[in-house]
């Protein structure tokens, strides 16, 4: 059961032989992009893919449609996921080789295809690049975001701005408003489980402070009565975004399903020569 659109692994076919998904194929997304290209005469794009297997499947995918349709891709840069530079030299080379991706004449249009750390990446790069923004606002490009990206930044990323994404067009997963969760982001709190660590990683990493230690001195500590309502929208979302609300579907799926697996074996269950006797004819799906 994948919460997201990830692309199967045909070597994992033959053990997941129920394979579900909480969201649409991506097909649908791709049938939409190109509709959306020919409705608005965009027929030269630019394609930014994670360099991956995702990315790769984007483009077997996208690319064919594209060319049927007339629209032309003007360059594909695929974007590390994970980048590890030794060298000052070659995070300069990354910039340039980015940059001259997004000051390509030809394109109309850019398609990123990511996830929910692509954005950050891409935002990352263009201020380094350009840290006042004064060349990336004179860009005019449209951006078409795909559904696993979500427009949010890195705390540490507070102080910039997402003007360059300003008129984006982005495909979202389908959401709904789910009961206290609001109120629930209102008043939760890192030391509510001293023996979850992930809270207390995520207050850190989002109100960019430490928790205290004997060895900082001079450092503005987390105090953990920091409201998430106060943190800047592209940092947090108070809001169930689509990815979130997968996961939520995904989570009671698996809940139900396990309380009907365990309520068909209870009532099949019968006692044959004073032994206990259990069915197990139950298939993968069920």
């Amino acid at each position: 059961l994948a919460y997201g659109s990830f692309p199967q692994e045909e070597s994992d076919i033959d053990n997941f032989l129920s394979f579900y998904r909480m969201v649409p194929n991506e097909v649908h997304q791709y049938m939409a992009i190109i509709s959306l290209l020919r409705h608005f005469g965009w027929t030269w794009t630019g394609l930014f893919v994670t360099d991956d297997d995702g990315g790769e499947n984007f483009l077997q995918a996208l690319e064919p449609m594209l060319y049927q349709h007339g629209i032309c891709s003007a360059f594909t840069q695929r974007m590390e996921k994970i980048a590890r530079f030794d060298m000052v030299g070659e995070i300069f080379d990354m910039l340039d080789r980015y940059y001259v991706g997004v000051t390509n004449d030809k394109a109309n249009a850019f398609i990123v295809y990511g996830d929910s750390l692509t954005l950050t990446w891409l935002r990352s790069v263009m201020y380094l690049r350009d840290p006042e923004n004064k060349e990336s606002a004179s860009f005019r490009k449209v951006w078409i975001m795909t559904t696993p990206i979500d427009f949010v930044l890195l705390s540490f990323q507070k102080s910039w701005d997402l003007e360059l994404f300003q008129g984006a067009i982005s495909f979202t997963i389908h959401s709904k408003k789910v009961l206290k969760f609001n109120e629930f982001l209102q008043i939760i709190k890192p030391y509510w489980n001293p023996d979850d660590s992930f809270l207390k990683d995520f207050w850190e990493q989002a109100f960019d402070c430490p928790f205290p230690d004997l060895l900082m001195q001079d450092i503005e500590t987390c105090t953990g009565e920091e409201k998430l309502e106060c943190l800047p929208g592209h940092v947090f979302e108070m809001d169930m975004t689509g990815h979130s609300y997968s996961i939520h579907n995904a989570v009671y799926v698996v809940a139900h399903a396990l309380h009907a697996l365990y309520s068909y074996r209870s009532k099949q269950r019968a006692m044959v020569g004073g032994k206990r006797f259990e069915l197990q004819d139950l298939q993968p799906w069920q």
